[in-house]
């Protein structure tokens, strides 16, 4: 083998390991960033989940000899710069962030199995709870 073949395949090797190197740690950082963002994701449902069952329980409790009452609050705006989706159907609280499997039911310690629920908004605007006591009829807008 002649000598300026062997320095030309000598580089192509040291290319192709420092690419190799270089992939490798992008990859890593890349399985990082995407580990952080579900744990962010998975927490901002959690408060948002929480957060929303107790203004449900402070709307629910505050009616006591009223036939409507209406709260609204504002959620979190955003988890990893997603918008967490809230969804009331068959007696359950239901919060979720699109991207990923971040869902979180709950049935508000069991407050919502005796009332119809309905209804979906998203925490990137004024979520509105609507709760009517004669039909018995807790909704999301």
């Amino acid at each position: 083998m002649a000598k300026g073949q062997s320095v030309v395949i000598q580089f192509l090797i040291f290319f192709l390991i420092g690419f190799a190197v270089f992939l490798s740690i992008g990859t890593f950082f890349r399985y990082q960033s995407d580990i952080f963002r579900q744990s962010i994701l998975s927490l901002g449902v959690n408060a948002t989940n929480s957060y929303l069952s107790s203004a449900v329980i402070a709307l629910v409790d505050s009616c006591k000899e009223c036939d409507y009452a209406s709260l609204t609050v504002r959620a979190q705006n955003t988890s990893a710069g997603y918008p967490i989706v809230v969804n009331m159907s068959s007696q359950q609280l239901r919060t979720s962030a699109p991207p990923s499997a971040a869902t979180l039911n709950t049935t508000v310690h069991n407050l919502l199995k005796n009332l119809t629920t309905s209804g979906s908004s998203s925490s990137s605007k004024t979520i509105i709870l609507t709760f009517n006591r004669t039909n018995n009829n807790l909704k999301v807008e």
